[in-house]
């Protein structure tokens, strides 16, 4: 997200290239810097994880990460 919220942002990708992976569970870690978001995949028959995407951000980019996830949940809960 952008510090305004008037400006409109355009996603270009290719569905085939950037597939949707499922996260069975997520790390979240930081350091003076930044957050960085870990999402794992249970790997079968075992208590292992398996790291599909990683994701960092800055304290502010995930606090704003935090707000709209948050709105967008409240919005769609049944």
């Amino acid at each position: 997200m952008s510090d305004s919220k008037d400006q409109q942002l355009n996603f270009n990708f290719d569905p085939a290239k950037v597939p949707v992976l499922y996260a069975d569970t997520y790390l979240i870690g930081s350091n003076d810097n930044v957050v960085t978001l870990n999402f794992a995949q249970a790997v079968p028959g075992s208590n292992r994880q398996h790291v599909v995407s990683r994701v960092a951000l800055t304290f502010t980019q995930a606090k704003q990460f935090v707000e709209t996830l948050n709105d967008h949940i409240e919005r769609n809960e049944l």
